[in-house]
């Protein structure tokens, strides 16, 4: 039985093994893409600083704000709650889930000079913005320069 092979050219684009690096890569940071979506995960976050303090900005779409706890302990801030599956729905007729579902935690630990009696936490349109004021001795200060 004879085989016939056929030879097309392929674009160099199409050979590159980047494609396939890639894929590799983002697997081995994010683990299997077809894994389940259920489950802890951990918000995205974004922490600015200012002379005055720290704030960060947490992503919660789909949150209610009663199901977000937030403390402040030996300066390690930590956000926790849980987001449930849509209510009114059922999993069975969704055909792609990317959204994670499910209990979340997010922990940062502060610098000491933070001042832990400081914290206010605002919550809205989706995105939770938690504030802690540094200590009086860590904001800078400005020296007079005498002369003689």
């Amino acid at each position: 039985m004879a085989r016939e092979v056929l030879r097309r050219s392929v674009p160099a684009a199409a050979a590159s093994p980047w494609p396939d690096d890639f894929q590799r890569i983002v697997q081995q940071f994010f683990g299997d893409t077809d894994t389940s979506l259920a489950g802890a995960f951990s918000p995205a976050l974004d922490v600015e600083e200012t002379e005055d303090g720290f704030t960060m900005h947490i992503e919660l779409p789909g949150v209610k704000p009663e199901e977000v706890d937030v403390s402040l302990e030996e300066n390690v801030l930590t956000v926790s709650g849980k987001r449930d599956f849509y209510d009114e729905k059922d999993v069975e007729g969704f055909r792609r889930v990317e959204r994670r579902f499910g209990s979340f935690h997010r922990a940062v630990r502060l610098p000491d000079r933070v001042d832990p009696d400081q914290v206010a936490a605002t919550y809205k349109d989706g995105l939770l913005t938690v504030t802690v004021a540094k200590s009086e001795a860590a904001k800078p200060r400005r020296i007079q320069v005498s002369t003689d």
